[in-house]
């Protein structure tokens, strides 16, 4: 479990992709808070009567691409601790829309009170995963992107439209997945002598699947040996009422273990959020889990090791919906003043779901020890992304990959 992400050092691999263009129609907006206007990051904006969804990006701004034919006339965004709101597509004079959401106003006098402390809280949820989720494998149709951002410039973007064939939450089986469409590119006039790829990709964003792999990185006998729980202030979304219960590994632990806290919805105990992050702050052992390989005359501290992942309700039963990692790095090579900083995220979000498992082919596998970037080229194809769902990045993801391909084709 703590080995979420791992990277390592190795030669360049240059890629070149090019957009087309597809049928589709599309709306992007803005999510605030209404007092504020402050953005609400990573909030939840789905096409009802559809499984087509998407997140906001860290400006609150999001971009749904769905086909012309899809039959949906409304949009429901939802974020913790916020009244829901409904939008009908017909209202939507442009595809662009700001919404601004008012904080929901928690009202216990429904909700059933637990005696019990925050562990006991804890454990009760995680002993109802066979009812709250799934118990037999769906078919997950996800969009995955991972970047690496060398100071404040982006050096590699890779995309991936992925399946998945997510197995039981129950049992040993892991989840299957393969690449279906893919694009990307690594900047070389961005770089040194230093060239930081990801290993692993898409396999570590989906170990973040937290009920599906030793929680919280400890067997469930072993939580209270680990870590301290205690309850934080309650939260509603879309009607629903909230445990927050805060975690941290306590004193007697020698190496890092994680921060955060579980959102655990009071009726069903379903967990339905984990925001959390790896205890990495003055640790200089805590590199060791996540560089792979790197020569000997570099030093690599890691500054931090933050991750979330989400969970959303679909006809009583809860499923994977999204995921986040994001690590920062200083690099510094003996003898030499400077230091490089290195930011390396990755995200999937689920678009569409199915109870009809779709075959992968051992071709279009991800393993483990698979670098997407290395494998990008085999599934560009020049007519798919502009009409799929992108989660957008601070700075728009086709500006960064159109100034890519400009400069390799001066270069070239």
């Amino acid at each position: 479990m703590k080995k979420l992400i791992t990277f390592f050092v190795s030669i360049l691999i240059c890629l070149s992709v090019t957009l087309g263009a597809q049928e589709y129609k599309s709306i992007t907006g803005k999510v605030q808070d209404a007092t504020t206007r402050k953005a609400l990051n990573f909030a939840s904006v789905q096409l009802l009567s559809t499984h087509i969804s998407n997140v906001t990006n860290s400006e609150g701004i999001f971009v749904l691409k769905f086909n012309s034919t899809t039959k949906a006339d409304t949009l429901l965004i939802t974020y913790l601790g916020y009244k829901s709101q409904r939008i009908p597509l017909s209202a939507l004079e442009k595809n662009e829309l700001v919404v601004r959401m008012e904080p929901s106003i928690s009202n216990l006098k429904p909700i059933t009170i637990r005696p019990q402390d925050a562990s006991t809280i804890l454990k009760m949820a995680l002993a109802r995963v066979d009812r709250n989720y799934i118990t037999k494998p769906v078919q997950l149709t996800t969009f995955y992107r991972e970047m690496i951002k060398k100071g404040n410039s982006y050096v590699s973007i890779n995309e991936a439209v992925l399946d998945i064939n997510k197995a039981s939450y129950i049992g040993y089986r892991a989840d299957q997945i393969g690449i279906y469409k893919a694009r990307g590119n690594y900047d070389v006039n961005r770089i040194d002598t230093l060239m930081v790829k990801f290993q692993g990709g898409p396999n570590s964003a989906m170990d973040i699947d937290i009920l599906k792999s030793p929680f919280l990185g400890v067997d469930i006998p072993m939580l209270d040996d680990v870590y301290d729980f205690k309850f934080a202030t309650p939260v509603t979304i879309d009607d629903k009422y909230f445990y927050v219960v805060e975690f941290n590994q306590n004193a007697k632990q020698t190496e890092p273990f994680f921060r955060g806290k579980i959102y655990i919805e009071s009726e069903l105990l379903a967990i339905a959020r984990v925001e959390f992050s790896m205890n990495v702050e003055d640790n200089p052992s805590a590199s060791a889990y996540f560089v792979k390989r790197k020569p000997p005359t570099l030093k690599m501290d890691v500054i931090y090791a933050n991750y979330i992942v989400n969970y959303k309700q679909n006809k009583g039963l809860w499923f994977f919906d999204y995921s986040r990692t994001e690590l920062k790095f200083h690099a510094k090579w003996d003898k030499k003043w400077f230091r490089s900083n290195y930011i390396i995220s990755s995200e999937i979000a689920l678009t569409d779901l199915s109870e009809t498992e779709r075959k992968i082919e051992m071709e279009n596998r991800i393993k483990p020890r698979d670098i997407i970037s290395n494998r990008v080229a085999d599934f560009t194809n020049d007519n798919f992304w502009e009409g799929y769902n992108i989660i957008e990045p601070d700075q728009s993801i086709e500006n960064v990959i159109s100034r890519i391909i400009k400069q390799l084709r001066k270069r070239d």
